[in-house]
């Protein structure tokens, strides 16, 4: 196989490689080199169902780089059974935990950013003003 030479193709491999390692919310098939995608399974609707009959209440987020900076929004939903991301409301009783997980992942993220890849990260003009993390 021969070794890629594009420098926009060696950028995205090695952030890919970086990102992957923040754990299991990196959907490296939705990521395009300037754009990426991540989502996280909070809490099993009904756990007594087979596995791939299971939905989530949970989070999903893209960022995309604009300049030297990416810009990110992420939206609350469930992950249905026809696995996609459907906007919706998380029950009060979740709420808590889905929030902390998408609080402590933005922590991460930005750290890795930041850190290893010298990006800065910032909410998108799109995602209202009520939505953006406590941690932005």
């Amino acid at each position: 196989m021969p070794i890629p030479t594009d420098p926009n193709l060696i950028y995205f491999r090695k952030r890919i490689r970086i990102l992957n390692a923040l754990g299991p919310y990196l959907r490296e098939n939705n990521c395009q080199p300037t754009s990426f995608y991540f989502d996280c399974f909070s809490i099993c609707v009904d756990a007594n169902i087979e596995p791939e009959e299971r939905e989530f209440h949970g989070w999903w987020l893209e960022m995309k780089l604009v300049d030297d900076t990416f810009e990110y929004h992420y939206q609350f939903g469930t992950y249905n059974k026809a696995g996609e991301w459907i906007v919706a409301p998380i029950p009060k009783a979740f709420k808590h935990d889905v929030t902390k997980s998408l609080n402590a992942f933005y922590e991460k993220l930005s750290v890795c950013l930041i850190e290893q890849l010298g990006f800065n990260l910032k909410p998108s003009s799109i995602l209202a003003k009520t939505l953006i993390l406590s941690a932005a």
